[in-house]
């Protein structure tokens, strides 16, 4: 386990050190054939091999340690060597020698530039060394053919070297690729799944916005009522009281329906935790809770009634509580608040209005992104809304949907 360890680090110390890892490789391909040529002369003993010969047999290795820093000097560094190995006695056979160094640089070359490059280099290791071999034959009386046959047999050695080259410059071209691709595919991923949670985060504070806006704007107005009428009046600051006390239970209920989805998904099956959401059918309830917090509302209701799909439903009961949240905060003490819902042949409309005046029942409840998140939601389903003043004074907000929307399933 130490060694693997060890060895493993070792590795990964020449991968950071190109040139100390060539280096190591020059060394080792040199004492191989010193051991090569070290045992040779001890069999023949004719050979009269000795230490001289082997620091010169070491000498064309040299090239090797330039193979990646300095390709083109590394190839007249090893065509110098052949050409001096070739004149030079008594180490003729050095020139053989510096073969494989020959076929490493062409191996590199295939390996690490582009095949352009890479055909050029082997070009110019190769010519020079085919014509040393025919001008200066390595034994005494080769002849011609001799001489041919050893190009040939180098040419094919070097053609294998490049072609082994080429193929591991394109499988290392194909991982980076594929390395590439896998990277971007996890940064789009990353980006998806930021985008999912910023959207969820929005999702999310709406929900919030609405139910706490709209129990807080109630339970303002309730205690505020208290506080003028308990000492005139004890019996109305007790149900106003009463009031405030039912509303805060149910804003805490509400959050913390919503906080549970927000911390365990849907996998709670407490069904303390599962109650269904407001719908259209929730909004009688969400009247007669405005008309305690002191808002007379009327509530309309127009043509035949037909089923919506669960997130419009939704969005048209957040819609209307915003809306009525907002009268509350802004139409002032003798407003009157209307609530019109409309099953239309072409289209589902809900309209809230009021004849106030605009003057801030409460202050200090303000909200600021009510408006942007009906028309968020009414946008989500296909729907429109508009809001402003209207012409007789008061308020109006209405949203349309279309009525196909029933038939498209769309949940939230």
């Amino acid at each position: 386990m130490q060694a693997a360890f060890t060895f493993s680090r070792l590795r990964h110390w020449l991968h950071q050190r190109p040139f100390a890892a060539d280096c190591v490789l020059a060394l080792t391909l040199g004492l191989g054939y010193v051991a090569f040529y070290s045992a040779s002369a001890q069999l023949v003993p004719e050979l009269d091999y000795g230490w001289a010969d082997a620091a010169l047999i070491l000498v064309p290795f040299a090239a090797i340690c330039l193979r990646r820093r300095w390709l083109w000097g590394a190839i007249a560094l090893a065509l110098v060597i052949l050409c001096c190995a070739v004149y030079i006695d008594p180490i003729q056979s050095m020139g053989a020698d510096s073969g494989i160094g020959l076929f490493v640089l062409t191996y590199t070359a295939a390996a690490h530039r582009p095949v352009q490059q890479a055909l050029a280099a082997a070009g110019a290791l190769w010519v020079p060394v085919s014509l040393v071999i025919y001008t200066f034959p390595m034994t005494e009386g080769a002849d011609h053919l001799t001489s041919t046959m050893l190009v040939l047999v180098n040419l094919v050695l070097a053609v294998t070297a490049f072609w082994i080259g080429w193929v591991v410059r394109n499988r290392r071209e194909k991982v980076e690729e594929l390395s590439d691709r896998a990277r971007f595919a996890e940064e789009r991923q990353e980006a998806l799944a930021a985008q999912a949670v910023a959207d969820e985060q929005r999702r999310i504070a709406r929900e919030l916005h609405d139910v706490v806006a709209h129990h807080i704007s109630v339970i303002g107005v309730m205690s505020e009522g208290a506080k003028r009428v308990l000492r005139t009046d004890p019996d109305a600051a007790e149900d106003a009281l009463t009031t405030v006390n039912q509303t805060a239970r149910t804003a805490l209920r509400e959050m913390r329906d919503i906080l549970t989805v927000l911390r365990h998904g849907h996998e709670d099956n407490d069904p303390a935790d599962l109650e269904p959401q407001p719908t259209v059918d929730s909004l009688r309830a969400l009247v007669a809770q405005t008309k305690d917090a002191g808002l007379p509302v009327r509530y309309t209701v127009r043509g035949e009634e037909y089923p919506l799909p669960t997130g419009v439903s939704l969005a048209v009961f957040r819609i209307a509580q915003e809306a009525l949240t907002n009268t509350i905060k802004h139409a002032g003490p003798q407003a009157r608040a209307g609530v019109v819902v409309d099953y239309g042949d072409q289209e589902f409309r809900i309209s809230v209005g009021d004849s106030g005046t605009g003057a801030p029942v409460v202050s200090g409840f303000s909200g600021g992104h009510g408006l942007i998140g009906m028309r968020e939601r009414a946008t989500l389903y296909g729907g429109t809304l508009e809001a402003g003043p209207r012409p007789g004074g008061g308020y109006l907000v209405e949203a349309r949907f279309p009525k196909n929307a029933h038939l498209q399933g769309v949940t939230t």
